[in-house]
């Protein structure tokens, strides 16, 4: 009983102290978590035209009382002229357009969190940059932290169709910002110019029945991605869907691109109706996808020079058979969005297409080319040729390449196939994404020179005979 007597004691006394905690009167300095609070680049009409919803993540300051008495602070904006910047501080918002919030207490030792929102108004012409001060007056002592974002306004393609042979251009560096899907109808052209920024939204697909040119160059690429911009989205996949190529679609051509942040890089549905590849894609580059880099379903694909890399499941996998002529790729699944796989990076598949009850409705041959290409990552077998008793392959052509297998291990080491297995292509840096090799490199001179193709991915003549992968030894 006497215990429970002082337990009671002691918690009134703690209590007591609490509620009468003395404040001190004298100028003192608070601690901040950082000097500047940074919310890169956003766009001005980021979810909403309205002006009461946030276009910015929201960051957070943690301020801090090293002193041993509690003190009040009052904070608020210098400025604000433009309405940008909301707190939030424990629960407490600030009120009118410098956002104010007087006398906040923050106990001797203790801290609060600051929480800042960015809201930026939708009739902006281009882009402006703000460096906003967020002032702490404590006791007469004045300290500051920096507020700092930049508005970009951009061309929004919302719910878009080009019913009419287009294009989109570079101007004044003004990007495209893409909500709820676009599509190219059967029939139109659409042609993406050098230097073309496009930023998709959550969920966000390019459908083309058409036809799509995306006509980038090594120096001037056209980007594709998510339209988050802070630093710690910069390499998260399943921002937006990716570039959907349908039935339909014919002719697709996509040069210097970077495609990145989705779930699906591109997929490509079914054969063309003509007797050309379906998509010729050549020096790009596609990476932090969710699931799968490349997607075939049936297609005809040709692609020289590219780069894959850190996707979720696959960096290419064509299914339901299809025509695959693939020369000087790089495919890699070292870590990333590829830290949970269990199947190989790269796998094609002679399946046919059944129905729900397992009937076969059709079958689709199934022909692939690869040369001098590497296929890597951190599985035992990083390639899988799945053969279905009831598809067919009509032809096969598996030479020069670098590839890490076990299961298809004998089958590629085939005298004049003069495939690399299972040795590491040595790459300058895995763990910061750079894929080109390093001196002494397996695939130095290991390429086929027998192919046409001049250049890498980034324009450096190749040597004869050539190194394998997209990238030439420097």
């Amino acid at each position: 009983m006497r215990y429970i007597l002082l337990l009671i004691t002691v918690s009134l006394i703690i209590g007591s102290c609490r509620k009468d905690e003395v404040f001190t009167s004298l100028p003192v300095s608070l601690n901040f978590s950082t000097d500047t609070v940074d919310f890169d680049t956003i766009f001005s009409l980021k979810d909403t035209n309205s002006l009461t919803t946030p276009k910015s993540i929201t960051l957070r300051l943690l301020v801090t009382n090293p002193n041993e008495n509690a003190v009040k602070t009052t904070i608020e904006l210098e400025g604000n002229l433009l309405s940008i910047f909301k707190l939030n501080a424990d629960g407490i918002p600030g009120s009118g357009n410098l956002q104010k919030i007087e006398n906040l207490e923050i106990r001797g030792k203790d801290s609060v969190y600051i929480f800042i929102q960015s809201y930026i108004k939708p009739d902006l012409v281009d882009g402006f940059s703000v460096a906003e001060k967020l002032l702490f007056n404590t006791n007469e002592k004045q300290q500051s932290v920096v507020l700092l974002t930049y508005a970009l306004n951009a061309n929004y393609l919302k719910e878009f169709t080009f019913t009419k042979d287009s294009t989109l251009y570079n101007i004044n560096d003004k990007p495209y910002v893409i909500y709820d899907d676009i599509l190219v109808e059967k029939g139109v052209k659409l042609t993406i110019n050098p230097g073309v920024k496009i930023y998709s939204h959550n969920n966000s697909t390019i459908y083309v029945a058409g036809t799509l040119i995306i006509d980038g160059t090594v120096g001037d690429p056209v980007v594709l991605q998510g339209d988050r911009l802070d630093d710690a989205y910069k390499e998260v996949p399943n921002q937006w869907n990716g570039i959907h190529l349908l039935a339909t679609s014919i002719n697709n051509k996509i040069s210097g691109a970077i495609i990145k942040n989705g779930f699906v890089g591109i997929r490509v549905d079914s054969l063309a109706s003509n007797a050309n590849p379906k998509l010729e894609l050549t020096q790009t580059k596609i990476f932090d996808m969710g699931a799968v880099g490349l997607l075939s379903y049936s297609a005809y694909i040709k692609a020289e020079n590219n780069l894959f890399s850190d996707c979720g499941q696959y960096t290419f996998l064509g299914d339901l058979g299809g025509r695959y002529d693939f020369t000087f790729n790089t495919f890699v699944a070292l870590g990333g969005g590829s830290a949970a796989r269990k199947n190989a990076t790269f796998t094609i598949t002679n399946s046919p297409y059944k129905n729900e009850s397992g009937a076969i409705v059709k079958v689709f041959p199934l022909s692939y080319n690869l040369r001098n290409n590497i296929i890597w990552g951190s599985n035992d077998d990083e390639i899988n040729f799945v053969r279905d008793v009831d598809g067919i392959t009509t032809s096969t052509n598996v030479k020069n390449n670098n590839i890490k297998s076990v299961i298809f291990r004998d089958e590629l080491i085939v005298t004049g196939n003069d495939n690399q297995v299972n040795f590491d292509p040595t790459f300058v840096d895995a763990n910061k994404k750079n894929y080109k090799l390093k001196g002494g490199s397996p695939c130095t001179g290991g390429g086929d020179s027998n192919t046409g193709i001049n250049n890498d991915i980034e324009n450096k003549p190749r040597l004869n005979p050539p190194a394998i992968g997209c990238y030439e030894i420097d």
